[in-house]
């Protein structure tokens, strides 16, 4: 999901981004870009949860394989 703002102040950016990181769990992993020369900010969730529903299907798998 991608939500563009423009012409906006300082106390609204900064309350949108206190908003998107409150509706985030604690334990989340971000990337975060910041481009002083072109004038932007980017913010990514990493998502670390694939690699572990990964191990998990691979463990289910081992479990099957041996009767």
């Amino acid at each position: 999901m991608s939500i563009e703002y423009t012409g906006i102040n300082k106390e609204t950016a900064v309350g949108e981004m206190k908003n998107f990181l409150d509706s985030c769990p604690d334990e989340t992993v971000f990337k975060m870009v910041i481009n002083s020369k072109r004038g932007y900010l980017r913010i990514k969730i990493k998502n670390p949860g694939k690699s572990r529903i990964k191990k998990l299907l691979g463990k289910l798998r081992r479990k099957k394989s041996n009767p």
